[in-house]
């Protein structure tokens, strides 16, 4: 039996034996639909929106708009949003310098604005403004209060507060520590500051959370922080793990959000009848697995596949390394998810959050981690195994079990939920 698992923007081998007991792990795929179709399903959208006016109706109310963009997760599907979007508002507004479009950048990234331009096949092109989102510009900030729960203080970029319609656009996929992506995300953290991103980090690390777990701190957090910006209207695309249109919800931002975190549930799920000694679980590649930091959210699929003291075998090409000092610190200084709740009480740095879930796996299942990242980094930073392919992967597992393996392979564990039915 072979495998291609997605490593970066390839994939890497994995020959097993057809003798071996093997469960293969995938969630729903749909058929791949050409641009005309995608683009008559967003416009049947906005023109029946979730607990909303049609958008065309909410357009000719405005005399300027925002469009949030949720960064570049599915960016292949975010063009026909946001130009679906623009050409309605291009209809209703007296000048396309009226509609700002808003992207957020990481500072550290090397991207400029030509690329992001190329990515969203340029707005700038018909005179659109295009607000590169910097989180730490603060000069470019407003205050508009504290979530009521929680009390994050919420910085929101002028340029939304300013506008009389703000739009939220992206995609909803799985998240382990937000539940799901898309809705009210538009807001917090994709048009917020970095105090405030820093601050609901926090809440990660010190309340549980998981996959479409969407009644947490976090996300408690997430949608006051949407509401005391007055987020008006989202349009959001559930794609299956290829990046293939399922559907596309639209409206009311917490209705809208909900209906599709629903679909994209359903979309995520897969049944299991019995659990693996041995997970080999990709991330996903391309934008998935850039660094540590990112590709660890897949231990979970993982974990939920594997009996407890069960080997997880992570694919992920890690280019940019471990991912931010706190998450490095975490795992590095610490030796089990509290001490890193009392590391973090001290000073919070982002990362945390993700260190603490780390050490959660690293307790009841050994790791072995696929990437280019240096082995003395992986062993003696984050206390796994390190190998350059799956292969070598497998062997290594394979000389840690006594009996006879059962194997898990999830060719894409940030967007597949395991669910075990042995009846």
């Amino acid at each position: 039996m072979r495998f291609d698992l997605r490593y970066g923007d390839g994939s890497l081998p994995l020959e097993l034996s057809g003798k071996l007991t093997v469960d293969t792990l995938l969630p729903r795929t749909v058929e791949d639909q050409d641009h005309i179709s995608i683009k008559r399903t967003i416009v049947k959208s906005l023109e029946k929106p979730i607990d909303s006016s049609p958008f065309s109706k909410m357009a000719s109310r405005a005399s300027s708009a925002a469009i949030v963009v949720n960064g570049e997760q599915d960016i292949d599907l975010i063009p026909s949003l946001l130009n679906t979007v623009l050409e309605y508002l291009q209809a209703s507004l007296s000048s396309p310098t009226d509609i700002s479009v808003i992207y957020p950048i990481d500072p550290h990234d090397s991207a400029n604005q030509t690329d992001i331009v190329k990515k969203l096949d340029g707005p700038q092109r018909d005179g659109y403004q295009l607000v590169l989102h910097d989180s730490r510009k603060n000069e470019d900030l407003c205050f508009i209060g504290e979530t009521p729960t929680h009390c994050t203080p919420v910085h929101v970029n002028k340029v939304v507060m300013d506008a009389d319609v703000k739009i939220g656009i992206g995609t909803i996929r799985s998240n382990v520590f937000v539940g799901a992506t898309g809705g009210r995300m538009s807001v917090l953290p994709h048009c917020s500051g970095v105090k405030s991103i820093s601050r609901n980090s926090k809440l990660r690390l010190t309340h549980s959370v998981g996959p479409f777990v969407t009644d947490s701190a976090v996300c408690t957090d997430l949608e006051e922080a949407s509401r005391l910006a007055n987020l008006d209207f989202i349009l959001n695309a559930i794609p299956d793990w290829k990046g293939n249109l399922n559907s596309i919800v639209s409206g009311e931002p917490y209705t809208a959000w909900e209906n599709g975190v629903l679909v994209a549930k359903k979309m995520t799920e897969t049944i299991f009848q019995h659990k693996a000694d041995i997970a080999i679980v990709s991330a996903g590649g391309s934008f998935s697995d850039l660094s540590l930091y990112d590709a660890i959210d897949a231990l979970y699929a993982g974990r939920a596949a594997t009996e407890h003291g069960g080997v997880i075998i992570l694919v992920a090409e890690c280019a940019e390394g471990p991912g931010p000092d706190g998450f490095v610190r975490g795992v590095s200084e610490c030796g089990s998810s509290e001490d890193v709740s009392v590391l973090a009480e001290i000073g919070f740095e982002i990362g945390m959050e993700k260190a603490r879930f780390f050490w959660e796996i690293l307790n009841s299942r050994k790791v072995i981690i696929c990437s280019r990242m240096r082995e003395s980094l992986i062993t003696e930073k984050f206390h796994c195994s390190a190998v350059r392919d799956p292969q070598e992967g497998y062997e290594l597992a394979r000389s840690l079990i006594v009996s006879s393996p059962r194997l898990a392979i999830i060719p894409d564990g940030l967007q597949t939920l395991p669910i075990m039915n042995n009846k």
